[in-house]
């Protein structure tokens, strides 16, 4: 009776094992396909991720594409208005400097007429002194035949008459060229003042030496010449005293403008005239001195180095007290 129930038992034993086995089995089934449908939704969301980021780095590439653009754009808008700039102080300059040498050639002109009009008022004076002169010479032979005609009839010779003698007292006859005006202003003539320049025109540069003041009284003067550049080179010293290095060709406009200055008439500031005239007075001391022999070619011929520098002129304007 209990062999029969045992088959039974084991059979149904094995069907709820098979039951257990196929549950677990699709619990397990399901578990991985939810875990297969979690990994491609994250994979999808990394997909578009990368998407979004591949579309931002395009889109930064684009910018600095466009940014270089504008970079470029703005370099080369630079470099036109740079130029523009350039032209623009360059025909500036030259517009000063034809103003300039306009300024200097009126008053060159207006100087001359000025110098033109003394002349012909000296000439016309000297002109009416030498008629004076004339008309008194005549008077003098008229009152000598006169007199002569007087000793004849009365046989009575004045003392001193025989050996030409005036009487005494008598003023003696002014010359010709007695009444002649004095000129504007001193200065030195037309040739002198040409060597000068010359010279000047020679100078590869030279050191002033002088008082700030007495530069600025300079550059005022020289300012309007269209030859007088501003020197680069100031080096300051004590009591206000400055070192200037100016060109030969700075120093011809300070030399025409000095003797401009100097041959203005007496109605002019006396002591621009006195400044002007010692300023002049002390360049010409230095320019008067050089020459083509001073420098480089006779030391190369002395048979120095052929790359040994001259000398360089050097104008003191600082005058000092003497020994006690």
């Amino acid at each position: 009776m209990f062999g029969w129930g045992k088959p039974a038992d084991d059979g149904a034993a094995e069907r709820r094992i098979l039951a257990a086995v196929a549950g677990l089995q699709e619990k397990t089934t399901e578990a991985l396909r939810e875990g297969f449908s979690e990994l491609r939704r994250q994979n999808a969301e990394l997909r578009e991720e990368l998407r979004e980021l591949r579309r931002a780095v395009t889109d930064a590439h684009k910018d600095v594409a466009e940014h270089r653009r504008e970079t470029e754009t703005l370099r080369q808008e630079l470099q036109t208005a740079r130029r523009e700039a350039a032209g623009i102080l360059a025909e500036a300059g030259a517009r000063a400097e034809a103003e300039a040498r306009a300024r200097s050639a009126a008053g060159a002109r207006a100087r001359g007429e000025a110098e033109a009009e003394t002349a012909a008022a000296g000439e016309v004076q000297e002109e009416d002194s030498g008629g004076r002169a004339e008309r008194g010479r005549d008077q003098d032979q008229g009152g000598s035949q006169d007199q002569g005609e007087g000793r004849d009839r009365h046989t009575v010779a004045e003392p001193g008459a025989a050996s030409g003698r005036s009487a005494p007292g008598s003023a003696p006859a002014r010359s010709p060229g007695a009444e002649r005006p004095e000129a504007a202003g001193p200065g030195p003539d037309e040739d002198t003042q040409k060597q000068r320049l010359e010279r000047a025109a020679g100078i590869s540069a030279a050191d002033l030496v002088c008082h700030r003041d007495t530069w600025a009284f300079i550059v005022e003067q020289a300012a309007r010449n269209a030859h007088f550049r501003v020197p680069g080179e100031i080096t300051a010293g004590k009591d206000g005293a400055t070192r200037i290095t100016v060109s030969g060709r700075s120093l011809m406009a300070i030399l025409t403008a000095l003797d401009a200055v100097e041959r203005q008439d007496h109605r002019a500031d006396p002591g621009d005239r006195a400044l002007a005239g010692k300023i002049y007075e002390r360049i010409t001391d230095v320019v008067d001195t050089v020459g083509p022999g001073d420098g480089h070619g006779r030391r190369a011929a002395a048979g120095h180095a052929a790359d040994e520098t001259p000398q360089r002129a050097v104008i003191v304007i600082d005058d000092r007290p003497g020994p006690p």
